[in-house]
C-alpha cells in the first residue's frame, strides 16, 4: 500500500506540473476515489457510466455500476458475505444481441434487445434502458 500510494502521488505531482491529464484504468474503486475527478465504468468493452467520481461512486445510475459498488468489500458489513452480481460476464467473442448486461440486469426488459446508446442523462453519460434512481430500489421509467 506504501509503494501503491507513493506511485498514485508522483502520477499526480507529474500531472500538475505538466498540465496533462492522466488516463488510469483499474479494478480498485479506492484508487479511483482519491485520484480521479472523472470516471467512466465499463462493461464488455463499452462505457455504460460515466461523470464525476462522486456522482457514480456514491449515486451509480447504471446496474452494472451499482453492482460493482456494492460488491467492494468496504460497503459490507465485517462478517458478511460480499454482494454479487449473478451470472457471468459475457465473452466479447460472442456478445448477446441489445445489452450486454440484460443477462445479469434485474431491471431487464424487452427492450434491452436492443442496442442502448449512450446519453446524457443529467449531469452524467449513459447506456441503460433502465437507469436507476438515487435508490437502487426505483428504475426509471
Amino acid at each position: 500500500m506504501t509503494i501503491q500510494g507513493q506511485i498514485l502521488y508522483e502520477m499526480q505531482k507529474l500531472c500538475r506540473e505538466s498540465g496533462t491529464a492522466l488516463i488510469w484504468i483499474t479494478h480498485d474503486l479506492s484508487v479511483v476515489a482519491g485520484l480521479a475527478d472523472m470516471v467512466s465504468v465499463m462493461y464488455a468493452g463499452r462505457i455504460v457510466e460515466s461523470g464525476t467520481v462522486q456522482q457514480v461512486l456514491e449515486h451509480p445510475r447504471h446496474p452494472y455500476a451499482h453492482g460493482l459498488i456494492a460488491s467492494a468489500p468496504s460497503r459490507n458489513p465485517r462478517g458478511r458475505p460480499l454482494q454479487q452480481i449473478p451470472g457471468m460476464t459475457p465473452t466479447l467473442l460472442n456478445l448477446p444481441d441489445g445489452c450486454a448486461f440484460r443477462t445479469r440486469c434485474a431491471y431487464a426488459s424487452v427492450e434491452c434487445q436492443q442496442t442502448p446508446q449512450l446519453r446524457e442523462l443529467g449531469q452524467r453519460m449513459l447506456r441503460c434502458f433502465h437507469p436507476l434512481r438515487d435508490s437502487a430500489a426505483e428504475v426509471v421509467a
